[in-house]
């Protein structure tokens, strides 16, 4: 009876330790797997992302070698890691959000402001639409469900970001890559 009671006794450590392992091993899989900043296209959605891999995976085969790796995160990611979201270098963001995330978009880079369907806030052109909800038309529809949390339609819009080093017109850039990614993006348009 002594040794079951010690066994008891230790599960509340074995408990611990399994938390932590997992923890460490999750960690280290993230170091080994995860590309740094300049090596990495990230894709923040304020929508559903099903589709997030596959997408993640056309666009690094379109980029063909330009970065190492694209992730594709919705913005609920942010409960792990507020800084993918606030460092993204490229947002889909529905129209009734645009002024909450407003702060994190840079000036549409110089080439796209010819688009049609761009986006205008105060004077400064900074999207373009990606998803037009009158048509059900959009940007890898198959990837994402451009739906609102109760269902409705709206229209989504692409933002550059404005910590992003993958944009050549932000401070401190090492590339135009997010610019090349947007363009691939468009090509999905269904």
């Amino acid at each position: 009876m002594r040794y079951i009671k010690k066994a008891f006794t230790l599960i509340p450590l074995l408990i611990l330790w399994l938390m932590f392992s997992i923890f460490l091993w999750g960690f280290v899989f993230n170091l080994i797997t995860d590309a740094p900043p300049r090596e990495k296209i990230t894709l923040c959605v304020d929508a559903e992302t099903p589709g997030a891999t596959e997408l993640a995976v056309l666009l690094e085969e379109k980029l063909n070698g330009q970065v190492r790796m694209v992730k594709v995160r919705p913005f609920e990611y942010a409960m792990f890691d507020s800084g993918t979201l606030t460092g993204a270098d490229l947002f889909i963001v529905p129209a009734s959000h645009v002024e909450i995330y407003q702060e994190w978009f840079c000036p549409l880079p110089e080439e796209w402001k010819e688009q049609d369907l761009i986006l205008e806030i105060g004077g400064t052109v900074f999207g373009v639409r990606v998803y037009n909800a009158a048509e059900d038309k959009g940007v890898a529809k198959d990837c994402i469900r451009y739906a609102g949390p109760n269902g409705e339609k709206e229209d989504y819009y692409l933002f550059f970001g404005k910590n992003s080093i993958h944009v050549a017109e932000n401070e401190g850039a090492a590339d135009n890559t997010a610019v090349d990614a947007a363009r691939y993006l468009f090509d999905l348009y269904k």
